[in-house]
């Protein structure tokens, strides 16, 4: 398992790899505010675990295990910016800094969970960068297989769903309230539409915008 200060180098490599040019020494080193030495000396160390073949003065090349550990690094970034701007609103430049603090630490199992719970996000919020996708077939997936527990905006028509929880929203958990859509309610999703999510809920029908309907959990009855 790749150190911290690996996994930094393996998420800068994996953004200069995207660029398509051999990464050099000194690339790496701007990029990491570092000395080209201190850098020769990790991408040594690196190339020795197969992470990247790495040939002095001709540049650094990411093997298929280091492009595999590198995207899932990526994409675990990715998800815990989606989870920190969506849920906690923080701004995204204070996102990104907790997220680089976080993601050393986060455990495939809670990353999973917070997949699911997002409903598998694939672009950080307003930033024109794709999070990676998941490399797991759906029904090997540990996120896919807790989706029970997802935002209402994540279901289908016809899904049966109790609401867990009401984050901050526009509406407020008081406005969800007067319609009945507040926590421990169950309702039926009849149409969900790239707008709004209309449901049954209480005996009464009632529709929110998707914005709303991202953050309203709920645990799927089906």
């Amino acid at each position: 398992m790749p150190s911290q200060s690996m996994e930094d180098y393996l998420e800068t490599l994996y953004r200069l790899h995207l660029e398509g040019e051999p990464i050099r020494t000194t690339s790496i080193a701007r990029a990491l505010g570092l000395s080209p030495a201190s850098v020769t000396e990790m991408l040594q160390h690196l190339a020795g675990e197969g992470y990247l073949q790495y040939r002095r003065y001709k540049g650094v090349t990411l093997t298929a295990k280091g492009v595999d550990a590198a995207t899932n690094l990526v994409r675990r970034r990715g998800i815990l910016v989606v989870f920190l701007t969506r849920v906690l609103d923080l701004p995204i430049s204070t996102a990104q800094a907790e997220a680089h603090r976080l993601e050393h630490a986060l455990s495939p199992e809670v990353e999973a969970r917070l997949c699911a719970l997002l409903g598998n996000p694939q672009t950080l919020p307003g930033l024109e960068e794709d999070i990676p996708m998941c490399p797991e077939a759906p029904e090997k997936c540990p996120g896919c297989q807790v989706r029970s527990l997802q935002p209402l905006s994540a279901l289908s028509d016809g899904h049966r769903a109790v609401v867990q929880a009401v984050l901050d929203d526009e509406m407020g958990a008081l406005g969800l309230g007067r319609i009945g859509m507040d926590v421990g309610a169950e309702l039926q999703v009849l149409r969900s539409s790239p707008e709004s999510v209309t449901v049954t809920v209480r005996g009464k029908r009632a529709k929110v915008s998707r914005q709303v309907a991202q953050r309203i959990v709920v645990r799927r009855l089906d």
